[in-house]
């Protein structure tokens, strides 16, 4: 079903609580774990610029509008299999178009994004000065329509919007736009609207050459397309607005990506014009005419394009940016300068080009980005939030860029991988001699003026100068550079970052739980000065231990002890041993005395009367004992344990929290344990109290740790505890409800909405680790499960996709432990399926196990409810039919009905023609994993256990003689290696045979009469290769319960302690990775430039995963566990004997030797077996 117009309001509710935590939207702010979404529409996946996508994504190469959109907000992972985006997807319709309608509001600069609704069906162009024919197209008559799409009115909008729509197709329509544009008597908000219009037009319909074969849109015409290249450069340098500029510069880029050079001969000779002019507006035009096709190109690295386009206008780049360096007064000098240096980068991203490495180039260019970076700035009366957005900082931003991608991946010899070292060697070599110094000279002066505060720097500066200071410390050359330096470094540059600011004070005074979330947020903020300080740090102390890690910890010591020593500065060098705990615990010297630093210089600040210095000194503690502290004495760790204890009562909430958590970690100690358990019940309720003021879900994840160790004594008080999280859990979920049905929701309840996401999973994750801790106690379970089952029907109801997982293991814990079904449990069943027919198809392997817990422990209700059956066929069917889903969730669907059949046997032969119709439709076209044929094959399978005849009628039905094909192939898996991977395969078509021996004569399908005596040889195959498994599947068991909990590994191997820092580089594990990544991305760019030279489809992942492996499902409990094989196929002989006596002979004859062997063999065990079952029943 493709888009719809939604409700932009209720969209923004959803960016925020699902979105915002990894998106931004506005033009200029920074990429987060996702990429920034200003522009997405009319973008191509994996273009955003500066943001570092997978090949998945990069790869899709689809343009994203409101209906690519609209299927890949459903399931990402689906939409583009290996991306690596964490979200599960918006499985309503109505979540997906609200949310869409939100993003074409805020992903634009003003408020013509509703010109978005009307332009997606655009597409034509011609001449901007040719005569307009059609009355319609009159330029002031479209201006008033694109006007009217910002009526009050809905109905009026929608009126001009499907006008807009049907115009789209007509040509004259571009060019007319085209003029409203440039019109600058027209209102603002209208020709941003047409701008936009224009854009998603090009974006989406400017098609050439074969492409046109391949859209269901009106392709742009040859006029058209001609009337856009003539009039679009002209048209950017008279645009002055920054948002329409930004649109016709999208339009640029998709114009260029598909037309440069041969549809565009003129192109460069226009551009180089523009950048040559003495008028500004023009020289702008020509440095957007500069960038746009860069980007278009930036990922072809065998393209001759990108040399051509910097061979152009590269040297006019560089004077112009000389020109404006010397001259920073000059009209739109921090704008030009930004394009200068974004040009530059953008076309080293991915290859350096030749014309790149010569020495003419990079010494000027090198110069010119040095000199922006020197060239001080003034912008008296902005605070710092506004200055991190000015064009100055941007454009010290791409110099920045520029110089750090220049050494980390083509100028340091010594970390470059192999792949590219073949090309970039020499130059690397001579980069790192003659310019890395200079670059390493130039932010060294730039972070000693931050730090004596002579100059300002922006986050992303500190940042890149940072980052480039890690660069240094591997390579010999430049670390004999930086060397005498870093002790500086550490005091005045990374400390200050980590010490208690003002701002951090603010927090702590006024929004405790702002001030949490923050510092346990800031070490993965990138861009944040604590981040920045613990990479340097840690970069030093692992990668040059024996020259640096003693004098930072001797620094740390000494700001520790020093009476001088201010609490904010006290706190920075806690801060320091958190950052380098790792380090810490790894060095074998330092870790042996670890406890007395603790008792001396930590354990005291637990009792300052600085609260912040506190919670530091908590959070040292817990940090530490992570990596597991071994203490010398009794009386240290009973030191530190009460003072943990006590720290838990501390009036300040942040001291609280961390010394909760460090509780946790020194769970392992056995006397802290023996001592927490007395006291279990007051901590679980410091702990509830925290969660529940906090929300932070990091405590309720911690609480597992505590209910898991001691279940047994909080026994008597589980049914409270779980009480009083489920009261939380509804309470939250209100919050959420409520939320996504405010009109115009704060920010702060957004934000507060967004958090309590989190704290739900973390809750359900708690309850969960309680369920499975009272398992073996009925009574206990039984108030368990009536506690939460509200919590499981409003998860459902409300389709909180966020912690819907957590909530179906919640489902499957509970069934499976009672092994009953309570007649309340049912709701939560039907509530499973209304979900599933609403659009989360693809939940149905989180819902398997408990589907199947119903049909296993409420055989009786499903027998007494029709409708119940229906459901779960309807489920298969559907799942099987979807085109949204992959193979994977088909074997999910075959999963399914097999235990359908299997729990409800004779008992539902209605249900067995629609089940055996959609599994022989599987065979016509083969799917491409082995997982799925398997999985299909074992449906026929178990409609052969299941009722043999009735199967037999209807795949005759479907195809006479058709039974034979069906034979074979089941045969064929028998007979061949690892045919039956698993346990459960072999003794399901073990006993599947056994019921066909079992079958009257007149019962044998004619084109099976034939064949009917290989069935004995193949239940030996089976038998065969029966034993093996069955020991394998052991093992596996056997190994997954010996294995203890995952403990951190110790670092030691990974500290170069032995390394002499004079005269070698390093090569660490991280540089080894690197190596890795690099080969492993060459070998699959060559593979598909192979692939699309030769005019192959280049496979997807499925295809790829066609012969996988098939492992045991140790978790998957089948109805057949419970027989035994061998008893079965002995009683199988005996009825074909007495029910076939030729056809048994028949097949007896037919035995070799060796068959005949192995069935006396077979006999004997069965014998046994019967003989052991007997015994048994007289005990």
């Amino acid at each position: 079903m493709p888009y719809s117009a939604g409700d932009a309001a209720k969209g923004a509710s959803l960016f925020k609580t699902r979105c915002a935590q990894c998106h931004t939207l506005g033009a200029g702010e920074p990429h987060k774990v996702g990429p920034n979404l200003h522009g997405v529409f009319g973008r191509k996946t994996g273009q955003a610029e500066g943001f570092s996508y997978t090949s998945a994504n990069v790869n899709k190469g689809i343009t994203w509008d409101e209906n690519t959109l609209f299927d890949y907000l459903e399931n990402p992972k689906k939409y583009i299999p290996g991306t690596k985006m964490a979200f599960a997807g918006l499985k309503k319709e109505k979540e997906r178009n609200d949310l869409i309608a939100h993003l074409k509001e805020a992903c634009v600069d003003a408020k013509g994004q509703n010109a978005l609704e009307l332009n997606q069906h655009s597409a034509l162009k011609i001449f901007v000065h040719k005569p307009i024919k059609d009355a319609r197209m009159d330029p002031q008559a479209l201006s008033s329509l694109f006007a009217t799409t910002y009526n009050p009115d809905p109905n009026t909008r929608k009126r001009a919007e499907l006008q807009i729509r049907a115009l789209s197709k007509e040509e004259g329509m571009l060019p007319a736009v085209m003029q409203i544009i440039g019109a600058e008597a027209v209102d603002q908000s209208v020709r941003q609207a047409c701008a936009v219009w224009l854009k998603n037009r090009v974006e989406r319909d400017y098609v050439v050459g074969s492409d046109s074969q391949k859209t269901d849109q009106s392709p742009v015409s040859a006029a058209d397309r001609a009337a856009l290249k003539s009039g679009l450069l002209q048209l950017l340098s008279t645009a002055h607005s920054r948002p329409i500029r930004l649109q016709l510069a999208s339009v640029l880029r998709s114009m260029i990506f598909r037309d440069f050079p041969q549809e565009w001969p003129h192109y460069l000779e226009n551009t180089v014009a523009l950048l040559s002019s003495q008028n500004p507006q023009e020289v702008y035009a020509g440095l957007i005419a500069t960038v746009e096709p860069i980007k278009a190109f930036r990922y072809r690295s065998t393209s001759t394009n990108l040399e051509a386009i910097t061979g152009a206008t590269f040297p006019l780049l560089l004077q112009i940016g000389q020109r404006l360096v010397a001259n920073p007064g000059t009209v739109m000098a921090p704008e030009f300068l930004h394009l200068v240096f974004q040009s530059y980068k953008n076309a080293a991203l991915t290859a350096l080009l030749p014309s790149q490495m010569t020495t003419e180039s990079i010494v000027p260019w090198g110069r010119l980005m040095l000199e922006m970076i020197n060239l001080p700035v003034s912008l008296p009366g902005m605070d710092e939030e506004t200055m991190e957005k000015h064009e100055w900082w941007k454009a010290k931003k791409w110099a920045y860029a520029s110089l750090n991608l220049l050494f980390s991946r083509y100028g340091n010899p010594s970390q470059m991988p192999p792949s590219l070292a073949k090309r970039y060697k020499p130059f690397a070599e001579q980069f790192a001699t003659t310019f890395a110094p200079e670059i390493l000279k130039v932010y060294l002066q730039q972070a000693d003026l931050y730090v004596t505060q002579k100059a300002w720097l922006s986050k992303r500066a500190m940042y890149f100068i940072g980052q480039f200071f890690c660069e240094c410390v591997k390579p010999k050359a430049t670390w004999q550079l930086l060397k005498p330096h870093f002790e500086n470094l550490v005091s005045s540059f990374a400390f200050p970052q980590l010490c208690f600011t003002t701002e951090k004070q603010e927090l702590w005074r006024d929004d405790t739980n702002e001030y949490l979330r923050r510092t346990f947020e800031e070490y993965d903020d990138y861009q944040s000065g604590i981040s920045t300080a613990t990479s340097f740090l840690l970069t030093l102390a692992k990668t040059r231990t024996p020259t640096t890690f003693m004098p930072i910890l001797s620094f740390i010591q000494n700001m520790l002890t020093l009476e001088t020593t201010l609490p904010e500065q006290r706190f920075g060098a806690l801060n320091m041993v958190v950052c380098l705990s790792s380090v810490i615990m790894a060095h074998p010297v330092v870790k042996k005395d670890i406890d007395v630093f603790l008792i001396n210089n930590v354990i005291p600040l637990l009792s300052s009367e600085v609260g912040y210095l506190r919670a530091a000194a908590a959070e040292v503690v817990g940090a530490l004992e992570q990596r597991f502290v071994t203490w010398k004495t009794p009386e240290q760790l009973a030191a530190a344990y009460n003072a943990i204890i006590k720290a838990m009562d501390d009036p300040e909430t942040p001291v609280r929290v961390h010394a909760s958590l460090a509780l946790a970690e020194m769970l392992r100690h056995t006397y802290v344990k023996d001592a927490v358990k007395l006291i279990i019940g007051k901590v679980i309720q410091t702990y509830l109290e925290l969660a529940e003021l906090t929300e932070l879900d990091t405590l309720s994840s911690t609480m597992e740790t505590f209910v898991t160790l001691y279940a047994e004594e909080l026994l008597p008080v589980s049914a409270q505890l779980t009480s009083r999280l489920a009261n939380t859990y509804m309470r939250y979920v209100q919050d959420v409800i409520n939320l996504e049905g405010a009109e115009e929701p704060s920010s702060d309840a957004v934000e507060a909405s967004e958090n309590k996401m989190y704290a739900l999973a973390a809750l359900l994750k708690t309850i969960g680790t309680i369920v499975t801790a009272m398992d073996g106690s009925p009574e206990i379970m039984a108030q368990l499960q009536q506690i939460l089952i509200p919590v499981i029907l409003i998860t459902l109801q409300h389709s909180l996709i966020d912690v819907l997982d957590h909530a179906l293991d919640l489902v499957d814990s509970l069934t499976y432990n009672m092994k009953a079904i309570s007649p309340d449990m049912w709701p939560i069943f039907e509530q499973m399926y209304k979900l599933f027919k609403n659009n989360v198809v693809d939940f149905l392997d989180e819902m398997l196990p408990s589907l199947d817990n119903f049909m296993s422990y409420g055989k009786e209700v499903f027998l007494a409810r029709p409708d119940y059956r229906e459901m779960i066929v309807d489920m298969f069917e559907v799942s099987m039919a979807s085109q949204h889903l992959g193979e994977a969730d088909r074997v999910n669907a075959c999963q399914l009905i097999e235990a359908f059949l299997l729990n409800l046997r004779h008992t539902v032969d209605d249900k067995l023609p629609r089940i055996v119709t959609i599994a022989m439709k599987q065979l016509d076209t083969p799917p491409k994993t082995r997982s799925l044929r398997l999985a299909n094959l074992n449906i026929l399978i178990n409609s052969i256990l299941y009722n043999a005849p009735l199967t037999f009628q209807i795949i005759e039905g479907l195809s006479p003689g058709f039974s034979r094909s069906v034979f074979d192939t089941w045969f064929k898996s028998m007979n061949e290696p690892g045919g039956l991977p698993r346990v459960h395969d072999m003794k399901l078509s073990i006993m599947a045979l056994c019921a066909l021996l079992e079958l009257d004569e007149s019962a044998i399908p004619p084109s099976l009469k034939e064949g009917w005596a290989s069935i004995i040889p193949a239940v030996l195959a089976v038998f065969k290769q029966l034993p093996e498994a069955v020991a394998q599947r052991k093992k596996l068991q056997e190994e997954l319960q010996e294995e203890d909990d995952e403990e951190l590994e110790d670092d030691e191997d990974a500290l170069l302690l032995n390394h002499d820092d004079e005269g070698e580089d390093v090569y660490d594990e991280d540089t080894a990775i690197r190596d890795v990544m690099a080969r492993e991305t060459e070998r699959l760019q060559q593979n598909v430039e192979k692939l699309a030279a030769e005019g192959d489809v280049i496979p997807d992942d499925e295809s790829v995963m066609s012969d996988e492996d098939i492992e045991e499902e140790l978790g998957y409990i089948s109805p057949l566990d419970s027989v035994d094989p061998y008893m079965a196929f002995k009683n199988a002989l005996t009825t074909f004997q007495a029910k076939n006596s030729s056809g048994y002979q028949v097949a007896a004859t037919s035995l070799n030797m060796d068959q005949q062997v192995f069935l006396t063999e077979v006999m004997r065990q069965a014998e046994q077996k019967e003989a052991e079952v007997a015994a048994a029943g007289q005990m």
